[in-house]
């Protein structure tokens, strides 16, 4: 963090996103001043009491800064979490994990293999879990022969019911089935749209930082996640994105009017997020270029 003359107390910081397919890791940090600015550091031997509903899943101090069980958190349970350590304020968060959502997914390409603006994601009947206050956000990955993983940041799609967050217009146009808008990164599909969401049709697209788009004959697969998000992780990684998109020049005269935008965070009297998650991964095999 910048040079700050503020005098903040020190603060707990509680890092985890609780995933259904993932044992529980939880990173704990102390936030301290030195010399008029702040930094963090782990946080070793903080008492920690977790909680799944009322049942207690850890009651102890942990040594380390990192609190790892091996436990899969419950679609449904509500979690709750609570760390003191000496000379510092106690802090408390909830959170609640919520059921995947499924869908029916389809893949299209092309006659021509190579014309990579021409591959179409389908999803169809989606299965909405009827706990409120859920989100879905959906990304789309390369998969290659190694094993490594490159995400696609641009996708297209002309779905009314995707959120306008991330969205960049005035682009050259993909197809007549996904038209000219894209989306940085991700697709979020905000709560109060999900009973309206039918078949969501978009064009996953990668391109380089030197602006080129070309095919990988090394890619073996396209993976696509469905995210189901909690409140707290869905406002979270939104004011996340909201935050990092904020670029301001010292040469822009907007710069007068900058108003930094705040992350959320559910963490009482400290910092951080605590947020419940579960993902649903798909994946295509993509046809050789012989076939």
């Amino acid at each position: 963090m910048e040079k700050s003359f503020e005098n903040e107390p020190d603060r707990i910081t509680v890092n985890s996103f609780l995933n259904s397919s993932k044992p529980i890791r939880i990173k704990l940090y102390r936030m301290l001043k030195n010399n008029n600015a702040y930094i963090f550091k782990g946080l070793t031997d903080a008492h920690i009491v977790l909680k799944e509903d009322e049942k207690i899943l850890f009651d102890d101090f942990c040594p380390d800064s990192i609190l790892s069980i091996g436990y899969l958190p419950h679609p449904g349970a509500i979690y709750s979490i609570e760390v003191s350590c000496k000379g510092m304020t106690t802090v408390k968060a909830r959170t609640t994990v919520p059921e995947a959502i499924n869908c029916k997914p389809y893949f299209t390409f092309p006659d021509e293999y190579w014309d990579i603006s021409k591959y179409l994601v389908k999803l169809d009947s989606f299965s909405i879990p009827s706990i409120d206050r859920v989100s879905l956000w959906i990304t789309t990955y390369k998969m290659y022969e190694n094993n490594d993983i490159i995400q696609y940041n641009e996708l297209y799609t002309n779905n009314l019911f995707v959120d306008k967050t991330n969205r960049v217009a005035g682009m050259d146009i993909k197809n007549e089935v996904v038209g000219s808008i894209y989306y940085d990164g991700f697709l979020r599909i905000k709560q109060k749209n999900l009973s309206h969401l039918g078949m969501l049709i978009f064009t996953p697209n990668f391109v380089y930082s030197s602006g080129v788009v070309m095919p990988d004959s090394r890619q073996k697969s396209i993976m696509v996640k469905l995210i189901t998000a909690s409140a707290e992780y869905d406002q979270y990684n939104k004011t996340l994105f909201e935050q990092k998109s904020m670029i301001v020049y010292d040469n822009d005269i907007s710069s007068i009017f900058y108003q930094p935008k705040s992350v959320y965070c559910n963490i009482e009297n400290g910092l951080g997020i605590f947020a419940g998650m579960s993902e649903v991964d798909y994946i295509c095999e993509l046809p050789k270029a012989d076939d």
